[in-house]
């Protein structure tokens, strides 16, 4: 019984079939966007000193992106658009106030050279709770 838990094929076909994939794939992609764009904000238009101020534009990018894939690609959704946008919006604040107090919290302690680490790091680990909600709560049809 334990071997079957330690198939890499049956872990494929289970994240595949929840959609987890989907969603780590546009997740990983939106992550993407939001580190090259607070990367870019922070090393070239701000400066490192502010690259917290970089870091909420990346998030901007980043929320929207992932909600029109996550609408129409990772859970397909044909209705309730406005609606799911607007708990998406309340939510995704809720947790993006969250992480950034995190992040501003973690990067003053380990030092701006960590902040892209620190980000990432952040987000990967909230991940997994917002599949969970958007799985079985908002994306729900």
């Amino acid at each position: 019984m334990l071997k079957e838990y330690l198939n890499p094929r049956l872990w494929f076909v289970f994240l595949r079939e929840t959609r987890y994939l989907h969603f780590f794939g546009v997740g990983a992609t939106g992550v993407a966007i939001n580190l090259a764009t607070t990367a870019f904000f922070a090393e070239i238009v701000f400066g490192r000193t502010h690259y917290f101020n970089a870091y909420l534009i990346g998030l901007f990018v980043n929320l929207l992106y992932n909600f029109v894939f996550h609408t129409f690609v990772t859970f397909k959704t044909n209705s309730k658009h406005l609606y799911r946008l607007s708990i998406f919006v309340i939510y995704s604040l809720t947790l993006a106030y969250i992480q950034a107090y995190i992040v501003k919290y973690l990067t003053d302690w380990l030092g701006i050279n960590w902040y892209i680490v620190v980000i990432a790091s952040v987000i990967f680990i909230f991940s997994i709770t917002t599949f969970v909600l958007f799985k079985f709560a908002l994306f729900k049809e």
